[in-house]
């Protein structure tokens, strides 16, 4: 984990000392974070539970004018939506004893950055409507939920679909168990469908649409996202420790704590394949 942000808090008395980092540098793995999913918005202050995000509802538009007209002025509808936000919590108890040890130290931090990481992601892609809901779970995505998978056609047909309604696709995430299912379809002849020559990519792409995997998505979905469509708006990372709580077993606790919240300003401009069962 990245210290590169180091803030020491006025009310010692109150609050520990603590590390405050920018979230893309402390979890730079987060697919909430990954520039081909999502739009970074503003960094939540505090421990706001409901965020307010201005965005360009209607894009300018350009025009033809002869030389010497007057150029009309073109009208841009600004908007905010309104996005609900998770916090995010981890206590790790370590000896201090362990701490003398700089190998030590590093394997407790990875493992904490892990756990984040990995609950981040769960929030952003799966978490349950209401909660609120990930990704996968929001009402308006352009669905496609074939009876039975034969080809790729179910992936396209969303792709198509949601750049008529102004998508600019830029990722495609799923599980590898998932594109293991689609890499495993085969035309009548026999040839796969994927070529082998995309699978062994270090970017694999489908339909020249970067293919992203993640643990955290829905068993058997396709999630087809547009990043402009897709915003995410974080807290700094709060990193602290204390010998207080642990004082008698001669131990301490790193806490590291964050909000976390995403929103999509048009849900039909991002698509979602829900195979039928394997």
């Amino acid at each position: 984990m990245t210290s590169s942000i180091f803030t020491t808090t006025r009310t010692t008395g109150a609050f520990p000392d603590a590390q405050f980092i920018k979230p893309a540098e402390a979890l730079p793995e987060a697919i909430c974070f990954n520039e081909a999913v999502a739009t970074q918005s503003v960094i939540i202050s505090g421990d706001a539970p409901r965020v307010n995000i201005p965005y360009v509802d209607t894009d300018p538009t350009a025009n033809v004018v002869a030389e010497g007209a007057e150029i009309a002025q073109s009208e841009t509808t600004l908007n905010q939506i309104t996005i609900a936000t998770h916090k995010i919590a981890i206590i790790i108890p370590f000896s201090n004893e362990s701490l003398r040890y700089s190998d030590a130290a590093a394997l407790v931090e990875d493992g904490a950055t892990r756990a984040m990481t990995n609950k981040a992601d769960n929030l952003f892609l799966s978490a349950a409507a209401g909660t609120p809901a990930g990704i996968a779970n929001l009402d308006g995505l352009t669905t496609e939920t074939p009876t039975k998978l034969t080809d790729l056609s179910p992936v396209l047909n969303v792709l198509a679909k949601t750049t008529d309604a102004g998508a600019n696709p830029t990722g495609i995430v799923l599980r590898y168990s998932t594109w293991a299912r689609l890499m495993g379809l085969t035309a009548a002849d026999g040839r796969p469908f994927i070529e082998p020559d995309v699978t062994s990519s270090a970017v694999p792409r489908l339909f020249n649409v970067p293919v992203i995997f993640n643990s955290q998505a829905p068993a058997d979905t396709i999630l087809t996202l547009s990043a402009k469509d897709v915003i995410v708006s974080a807290s700094k990372i709060e990193a602290a420790t204390s010998t207080d709580a642990l004082f008698s077993r001669d131990s301490s606790l790193m806490r590291l704590t964050m909000r976390l919240g995403f929103g999509v300003i048009h849900p039909e401009r991002l698509g979602k394949v829900v195979l039928p069962a394997a």
